[in-house]
């Protein structure tokens, strides 16, 4: 099953890499197209942290947390992974930039709850959150709705 999903992820990966975004206008639909695949995967995950909170199952929540960061992540990659046109270059790098910071965050989090480490998975869950707090009106602004503020 996990060879299933891992080669799942490096085809999705693969295409999104070969993505060409020749226009703004279908860099914006690439992105956004892979933004909203990932809309309802993350709903789905905090819903389930959610229910692990209100359960007080501390198993559940870890799981559907580790379930979060990892679907957080490959979205990460694959939207990193997409061409930027010439003409959008200035108002993406910024973004793309913030990106790859918090990737290494994200990584250590899951690390972190994998090995049941609590406290640095918090702390890194803090970072996470100071570091993204801009984003959203960040990827509004560049027409990436999907990925701003309809999302998760």
């Amino acid at each position: 099953m996990k060879r299933l999903t891992v080669l799942a992820a490096l085809i999705a990966l693969l295409a999104a890499s070969s993505a060409t975004a020749a226009s703004p206008t279908s860099y914006r639909k690439t992105m956004n197209g892979i933004c909203r695949a990932y809309t309802p995967k993350l709903i789905s995950a905090e819903d389930a942290m959610a229910a692990g909170t209100t359960a007080q199952s501390t198993t559940r929540f870890e799981k559907a947390l580790r379930t979060y960061l990892q679907l957080g992540l490959k979205q990460n990659h694959q939207l990193e992974a997409v061409r930027v046109p010439k003409s959008l270059e200035s108002q993406m790098k910024p973004l793309l930039t913030r990106m790859k910071k918090i990737d290494p965050h994200v990584f250590q989090a899951l690390r972190s709850a994998r090995f049941h480490q609590t406290k640095a998975a918090r702390s890194q869950l803090g970072t996470i959150q100071r570091m993204t707090t801009p984003m959203n009106g960040m990827l509004d602004a560049a027409g990436l709705i999907d990925c701003g503020s309809n999302q998760p």
